[in-house]
Formats: structure tokens, C-alpha cells, sequence
């Protein structure tokens, strides 16, 4: 177990460059190849994983987590940066994020980071952007990194895409729920707080999937604007 990388006396930058050099150096998921092994590290970067590159500010109120963020050919061809256009889930966090009163502008594009974007597990999957994802690799990134990452972020919120996601990190926190909760019970019962100060909300996730099949944007607004609207 790592203390908070704050309570080891390093300023918020040191301690997320530390947490960044820990992520580049772990080889714990059998299944998932680290984006630092990748050509040799070219496409890799100085941030906790690929989607922090858009939007990473280490002051930021609000963190977005996602699941993954893609499989080792998507982080190649795109060489470690999101796509400028065409893919539905940022398209429409730039949509939701409009509920908080927050315009970005898209990836790849000059921008002020005025969020935390990060996905829970930070290393890569194979077989395309929908391959499953296995359970101990939600667990593992969620022990070994995401508790560490909030304690230098201390955001204010921390919406989680996803009902997996949300339950993995229900569990690094050791927040009691049962197991056959979907999003459904899970989102009338938020906020629910992890750390200091920090609350957490269980949404939808926004991509194409999400949205198609499980909510459509515009109950996901109204999700977003509770979220925005709780003080």
C-alpha cells in the first residue's frame, strides 16, 4: 500500500510526475501492454495515461474517469493522442461538460486544462476499442494508482463513465454496495464521498454504446446537470 504521495512531503507536480514514472514502470496485468513499451516510449507521455494529454490539469475541480482508453493499434495510428474527430465518446463529454458550465476544445487541439480526464485502467487491451476488459485489471490500476491520483488532483467531483467503473472504485474505497446495484440504484444514492472533500457520481457512460443502447443524451444532460447543480 502507497501513502499518498502529498503526505511524503512532494509539491502536486513532483508527486504526479513520481505517480507517472510508477505507471511507465508496471507490468502487473497479464493481458494489457504499458503505452511506455510502445515504440520504445515515443508516443508515450509525461501523464498518467493517453486521455489526460487533452485535458489534465492537476488543479482541477472536476475528474471525468473512463474505463480504458483503447487498444495498442488505436494508441499507434494516432500516435498516443485521441483522434481529432469521430469519436463519440469525447463528442459528447463536450456536450455534457456544457451542464457544468465548461467548454473544451477538441483533442489535439491548443486548449487551457480545466479538467482531469483519466481512464481507470491506464494501460492498453488488444483485439480493437470494444474488446473486454478483465476485472483485475480495474482493480489493480484502481489500487495501485487511482486512490494516489485523487489525493494530488483533489478534485471536488469525480464523475466515474460507467457502472464497472464505478464499482471498482467503490472498492478501492471500501464503500459498501451489492453487487446486483446497476446505475439505476447506484445514481439516486450519490454523491458519495471519497478522500477529503472529494464526491463521487456514478453516470452513463457517454460513448457511442452508451448512448445508443443504455441513455440517450439528453437524459444524460439531466444526469450531468445534478451532478453540476449539487454543492
Amino acid at each position: 500500500m502507497h501513502l499518498p504521495l502529498e503526505a511524503q512531503g512532494m509539491g502536486k507536480k513532483e508527486s504526479y510526475l513520481d505517480l507517472v514514472a510508477r505507471r511507465k514502470s508496471c507490468l502487473c496485468c497479464v493481458g494489457l501492454t504499458n503505452p511506455s513499451t510502445i515504440e520504445s516510449g515515443v508516443y508515450d507521455s509525461d501523464h498518467i495515461g493517453p486521455w489526460s494529454r487533452w485535458q489534465g490539469g492537476l488543479d482541477a475541480e472536476i475528474m471525468i474517469v473512463g474505463q480504458d482508453w483503447g487498444d495498442v493499434d488505436y494508441f499507434r495510428e494516432w500516435q498516443g493522442i485521441d483522434q481529432a474527430r469521430g469519436n463519440a465518446t469525447n463528442e459528447n463529454l463536450q456536450k455534457l461538460l456544457q451542464e457544468f458550465g465548461i467548454s473544451v476544445r477538441k483533442p489535439r487541439e491548443p486548449q487551457p486544462n480545466v479538467i482531469f480526464l483519466t481512464n481507470l485502467i491506464l494501460c492498453l487491451k488488444r483485439g480493437g476499442l470494444q474488446a473486454e476488459i478483465e476485472e483485475e485489471w480495474l482493480q489493480n490500476c484502481s489500487r495501485n494508482f487511482f486512490r494516489d491520483l485523487v489525493s494530488i488532483i483533489q478534485p471536488k467531483k469525480v464523475l466515474a463513465l460507467g457502472e464497472r467503473v464505478s464499482k471498482a472504485i467503490f472498492n478501492c474505497y471500501g464503500i459498501p454496495f451489492r453487487k446486483s446495484w446497476g446505475l439505476p440504484k447506484l445514481m439516486p444514492k450519490s454523491p458519495f464521498r471519497i478522500g477529503d472533500g472529494t464526491l463521487l457520481f456514478p453516470l452513463y457512460h457517454c460513448g457511442a454504446r452508451g448512448v445508443n443502447l443504455n441513455r440517450k443524451i439528453e437524459w444524460q444532460r439531466q444526469d450531468w446537470r445534478k451532478a453540476a447543480d449539487h454543492k
